[in-house]
């Protein structure tokens, strides 16, 4: 079981009940251009759709409904929750057999790639009209030789959230703009007293949480569309050793606990062990439901960077949706995903009802972003992320992802950051795992 992901989702589900407190509360949505239905088109669209998805994404489809049969008074939109464990392999029978299944499937980001050009519906003319409206990075997921085969959705962007009030007691005015100097600087002056700078345990997902978005924020990754392995290489190797840096010389990450994974995460975070975490907007509703005591405590700021040039962010997360070929109502099907994810009002809702990031830039033009949270001291935390986004560095999946991370790249990463062998030793293991394999 990939604990990682169904904790990410979970997590999502805590947003329920503030997202809507938060930086969307009280502002109408500002509808952005989309496709013109007449009455005549939407008389003809009728028949029943069934949308799959894991909690929140399950919440998403049912904030549609109402303002969508507003419009399509025939259509019936039945809306099923299956879990992260079990919607892939499902959709995937479901698929193999031609039959039976949903009409639309949300799809954990990583894995989009093993559904292309196997039985699901090329979206490619269909998205064209919105490709300059959704941030660039996303189509990552969803494009293969040329092809698109879903609708980008969540792209969480990272950040840093901080604790502004041991920032200031340490006399900290600023985030250092290097991940260096965050380290070097930073360090000394907030690892004291049982407290650290940030955690990074080697046991729990560290390539989700920590390695694989430095990479792509750096300019590396595992490897190519072509099959060029990228890992191995100077950044690659850098990025790992501030890693083992972080924890074994300059001792400022906290190690031991279950980052984001379980009780002794939010123990530690209760108990001010933490001063600062490399976080997602995903992350932003459990941090409210679990640590509310400390509403007013924290702020976020954009990533440091390796170097000049690098984006202040990357991506942390993300989900796709997609339109399986042997639907019995595939123009229902993509009406239906196209109001929710290609217009500002349905990512506004989305966002409202579940706390999934949109992709959709013009979401972000909405003046809501802007509203201060008070659970962040006021800031207008939704800018900072709302403004990162359009921003995320590229990265690539592929459909031999899944075995290079969990099988050759995370195994020799966790042996590393336990120093168990060196980064050179690590990665060049690593690396002919990847020549193996691709």
């Amino acid at each position: 079981m990939n604990r990682k992901h169904l904790s990410r989702r979970d997590f999502l589900k805590f947003a329920l009940g503030t997202a809507a407190a938060g930086v969307v509360t009280g502002c109408a949505p500002q509808q952005a251009a989309a496709p013109v239905t007449t009455a005549e088109t939407a008389a003809e669209l009728s028949g029943k759709i069934v949308c799959w998805g894991w909690d929140p994404c399950d919440v998403s489809f049912k904030s549609i409904i109402p303002s969508f049969q507003a419009k399509y008074p025939k259509a019936e939109i039945e809306v099923v929750n299956v879990p992260w464990d079990d919607i892939h392999p499902k959709l995937t029978a479901s698929i193999e057999a031609g039959t039976g299944g949903p009409d639309i499937c949300v799809v954990e980001g990583y894995l989009a790639p093993q559904f292309q050009g196997t039985g699901i519906m090329e979206l490619t003319d269909r998205i064209a009209p919105y490709r300059s409206q959704i941030a660039p990075a996303k189509f990552a997921e969803v494009e293969s030789d040329g092809k698109i085969w879903g609708i980008p959705w969540e792209l969480p962007p990272a950040a840093i959230m901080y604790r502004s009030d041991m920032f200031e007691k340490a006399g900290i005015t600023e985030i250092p703009k290097t991940w260096d100097a965050f380290v070097t600087e930073l360090g000394p002056k907030l690892t004291t007293g049982g407290t650290f700078l940030f955690a990074m345990d080697p046991a729990v997902s560290p390539t989700f949480y920590w390695y694989r978005p430095l990479l792509y924020q750096i300019g590396s990754g595992y490897f190519t569309a072509d099959g060029q392995i990228l890992l191995g290489d100077e950044k690659s190797k850098r990025a790992l050793q501030w890693m083992v840096d972080a924890i074994h010389t300059h001792k400022v990450a906290m190690t031991g606990v279950e980052y984001f994974e379980g009780p002794s995460w939010w123990s530690a975070l209760k108990d001010n062990k933490v001063a600062s975490i490399f976080a997602a907007p995903w992350m932003i509703g459990m941090m409210k439901s679990q640590v509310p005591e400390q509403a007013g405590l924290w702020k976020v700021a954009p990533l440091p960077v390796w170097d000049e040039g690098n984006a202040q962010t990357t991506v942390l997360g993300g989900a796709s949706v997609v339109i399986p070929e042997h639907s019995q109502n595939k123009e229902l099907a993509w009406k239906f995903a196209e109001a929710m994810l290609l217009t500002v009002e349905g990512n506004l809702n989305v966002f409202k009802s579940s706390g999934i990031w949109p992709s959709f830039t013009p979401t972000f033009d909405d003046k809501s972003w802007d509203e201060p949270d008070p659970y962040f001291g006021g800031q207008a935390m939704g800018r900072v992320f709302a403004d990162l986004t359009p921003k995320v560095p590229s990265y690539f999946y592929g459909k031999k992802f899944v075995e290079a991370e969990r099988q050759i790249v995370r195994p020799e990463v966790i042996k590393v950051l336990n120093q168990e062998e060196s980064v050179d030793e690590g990665l060049a293991k690593a690396v002919e795992g990847l020549k193996q394999l691709l």
